[in-house]
């Protein structure tokens, strides 16, 4: 058979060697790869029989002024096209930016259909609509027949026919043979961590000694590399080349050890607020902090919670609590504080930094209800008229406890020096709370409208919000949907040997699944979770698909000194658990390679030097010239004729030294 190299061909086409290249790769044009003897890199080598037939006759053409050519071929004809048979996906099965560019075809296709049906001869209309449809979206390059190609997709349905699958067509495509594949594995899966470039060879080597007629076929080095970032877990070549050890260092879960223990409708407004009281949780004294969210037009306290610190967690609670009893709002008014002014809950505001603007964010908790995120300016407090509601709360609740301390030294009373000091009158954290939410409900809620809108004067503030709600209807959502719109998002982080975690007040909660942790380490994923529900979370991929649900990973959370040895039991039963999975899907990726073919490389070098040793041989030539030295040679009796000889007793010496080591051993 008649092979031509890359060159030969585009020679013969009249075109570049990357055009044939291209055709090769995408599969119109057969091929073969074989080692090149002048810089032993792969090429591709095209059988004549595999061209097409008009270069067929333009090759036997070129040459048969130098031989006897065969007859000449006519060219045959193209065969029919046949409709491949396809699996139609479902419109959930797409990644998010896949979703967005079928619906954008969908509405463009819909409104092509509206105005065509308005003329008469149709087909006149469609390139005027392509030229409108170019000036409204230049990124956009259309012509009738894609409109047609499109269109046919559309009528069936066949999302695939509406996006735009140009490049990556062999993404994840890994032609070597399983055999071969394994043989690599087993090269380069050793302790001994050998190169990638030396398990190349050795796989060339070991294909040559048992597959022969794979070397054809075999993928480059590179392919193999790319396959073993991509197809090989990180927790397998942990294990097989640096070992049991610095598996359960870099990939096995680790006991978190704990120091202490920790706790976080038009127009609704949200600020925090230090309470003026000093209250006590133990021997801990300290002034409690209310995250409040308000209704503004009719100044009712919706939500609230009651916090030690005030972060974004405490934001999630309380506006859980206002959603939960009064539904959901269309603004909410926030402060600039980190706690309001978060990626995950209404995003970063005016404290986005200019770097980090266009990085890819998970959708926050505000998209999800629709709700407006508003950012008071910077260092303008009068603007939020919840601050004032605060000063209420100051005035009628804080004064009334005895152990109200101000705002400011001056406002502090005399008496609360004495107070601390007895210790009897300072109320607990958990009669603060109680106190408080009673007191909003009950009288803050209750009192009279201060708004000036004259036709709610003489009501209260809850009969305000009653009545102007029934002009307007409520938002509200299923328990079900409320529960994963509220979840809270983590930024994109990396799956750790600990599974990944959610950051509560400083803390980190790690969350596990024995399965599936170690097959996605170092992936990157976005976690949600129920601030009020921390025993699963939700995971879900960079095009906010859903993949998992995992469990709070509690076991793995001990005391600094643990005393109850149950925990610790229990912890480390699990980790063993993960190392024997770990260690067991590893062994089974080399199962199906024989015993006798699990040869090491260095025996495999040995077999091909022994076959090369059979020609080794030294030649020397017919001409021999001596080398003497220019010394006379002096007889050896001479040389010492003034010696007297010497006899050694080699028989004695052994004797004495039987002696010596039979005296040693008794």
């Amino acid at each position: 058979m008649e092979y031509l190299t890359v060159k030969e061909v585009a020679e013969l086409k009249g075109c570049s060697e990357r055009y044939i290249q291209n055709c090769i790769s995408k599969g119109k044009i057969e091929a073969l790869q074989e080692v090149c003897t002048q810089n032993n890199c792969m090429q591709y080598i095209i059988p004549v029989s595999a061209l097409p037939d008009e270069l067929k006759v333009k090759y036997y053409s070129g040459i048969r002024s130098k031989e006897e050519a065969p007859p000449e071929l006519k060219p045959a004809p193209k065969p029919e096209k046949q409709c491949k048979n396809t699996v139609k996906r479902s419109f959930e099965d797409y990644s998010q930016e896949e979703r967005n560019e079928i619906t954008k075809w969908c509405d463009i296709l819909e409104e092509w259909q509206a105005l065509r049906s308005q003329y008469k001869k149709k087909t006149e209309f469609d390139p005027l609509f392509c030229a409108k449809l170019k000036l409204e979206q230049p990124d956009i390059s259309v012509s009738p027949d894609i409109l047609y190609r499109k269109y046919a997709a559309y009528k069936e349905q066949d999302w695939d026919g509406l996006i735009d699958k140009r490049g990556g067509w062999n993404k994840g495509r890994f032609t070597v043979n399983e055999k071969v594949w394994k043989a690599f594995l087993w090269f380069y899966l050793d302790e001994r961590q050998p190169a990638i470039s030396d398990c190349y060879k050795s796989v060339l080597g070991w294909t040559a000694e048992f597959y022969p007629e794979l070397l054809e076929t075999m993928p480059s080095e590179r392919c193999f590399r790319r396959h073993i970032e991509s197809d090989v877990a990180l927790y397998v070549k942990t294990y097989k080349r640096e070992g049991e050890k610095a598996l359960r260092d870099r990939c096995s879960p680790w006991t978190e050890r704990m120091y202490d223990k920790v706790y976080a409708n038009k127009i609704w407004v949200a600020d925090n607020h230090t309470l003026d009281v000093i209250s006590a949780d133990g021997s801990t004294r300290h002034r409690l902090y209310i995250t409040a969210f308000q209704d503004a037009k009719s100044g009712v306290i919706v939500g609230f919670n009651i916090t030690e610190n005030p972060s974004s967690q405490s934001t999630i609670i309380a506006l859980r609590m206002g959603i939960m009893r009064f539904g959901i709002p269309e603004v909410i008014y926030l402060d600039n504080g980190s706690e309001f002014a978060n990626h995950d809950i209404a995003g970063r505001g005016y404290r986005t930094k200019r770097k980090y603007k266009d990085d890819p964010m998970p959708a926050n908790i505000f998209k999800r209800l629709g709700i407006e995120a508003r950012f008071a300016q910077v260092c303008n407090a009068d603007a939020k008229p919840i601050e004032r509601t605060f000063r209420t709360l100051k005035d009628q609740f804080s004064r009334a406890m005895e152990t109200f301390c101000g705002g400011k030294i001056t406002e502090r009373p005399e008496s609360l020096k004495r107070i601390i000091k007895d210790g009897k009158k300072i109320p607990t954290d958990s009669i603060v709370r109680e106190y408080l939410k009673v007191w909003i409900d009950g009288d803050y809620n209750m009192q009279a409208y201060c708004g000036r809108e004259k036709g709610y004067e003489g009501m209260n503030r809850i009969d305000v919000w009653n009545a102007s709600i029934k002009t307007v209807g409520v938002r509200l959502a299923g328990e079900a949907e409320l529960n994963l719109m509220l979840m809270r998002s983590t930024k994109f982080q990396k799956v750790k040997r600990n599974g990944v975690f959610v950051n509560v007040s400083g803390e980190k909660i790690w969350f596990y699944d024995k399965d599936e942790t170690c097959r996605h380490l170092d992936e990157e994923v976005a976690v949600r979770y129920d601030p009020g529900d921390l025993r699963q979370v939700r995971i879900y991929d960079k095009d906010d698909r859903y993949m998992f649900t995992w469990h709070n990973a509690d076991v793995l959370l001990c005391d600094y000194i643990e005393e109850n040895m149950y925990n610790v039991r229990d912890a480390e039963e699990m980790k063993r658990s993960v190392v024997k999975y770990m260690k067991k899907s590893s062994e089974e990726l080399l199962d199906g390679l024989p015993e006798e073919q699990r040869i090491t490389a260095i025996d495999l070098k040995v077999r091909k030097a022994y076959e090369r040793s059979k020609d080794f041989r030294i030649e020397l030539p017919s001409r021999i010239i001596p080398i003497k030295i220019n010394e006379e040679t002096v007889p050896a009796a001479a040389a010492n004729s003034d010696v007297l000889p010497v006899t050694i007793d080699y028989s004695r010496i052994n004797r004495n030294l039987k002696q010596r080591k039979d005296g040693n051993n008794g």
